[in-house]
């Protein structure tokens, strides 16, 4: 008998919606806004399926004074526009520095023109 699995919610998720995931935002002088990881010589954007994995990478990566930020529709422009101007290509999600493995990537969505 074949039974139905439900899915968690990360893996419901489509990787080109930043919505409803969490980043690290720093507020720290000349290094505020949304943490970021180069790749290849590209930013990307590392964000988390909960709070709780932001704060475990926060500890480990060594950015104490960043903070989890919730993207959800209300923010998700504004965070779209702040990415861009700072030339980030993509996004990580939950990446883990202990393991250097990361459960999913995609580009940032483009803003509607």
């Amino acid at each position: 008998m074949k039974r139905n699995r439900v899915r968690k919610p990360e893996e419901r998720r489509r990787p080109d919606n930043l919505t409803g995931l969490f980043l690290l935002r720093s507020d720290a002088g000349g290094e505020a806004g949304p943490v970021m990881a180069r790749i290849d010589g590209q930013l990307y954007v590392m964000v988390f399926t909960n709070a709780a994995r932001a704060t475990g990478a926060r500890d480990t990566l060594g950015v104490g004074d960043a903070r989890p930020f919730y993207i959800c529709d209300a923010n998700r422009e504004q965070l779209l526009r702040e990415l861009a101007a700072v030339g980030a290509r993509g996004f990580i999600v939950d990446y883990d520095a202990h393991n250097a493995t990361y459960s999913a990537a995609g580009e940032i969505p483009q803003l509607a023109v």
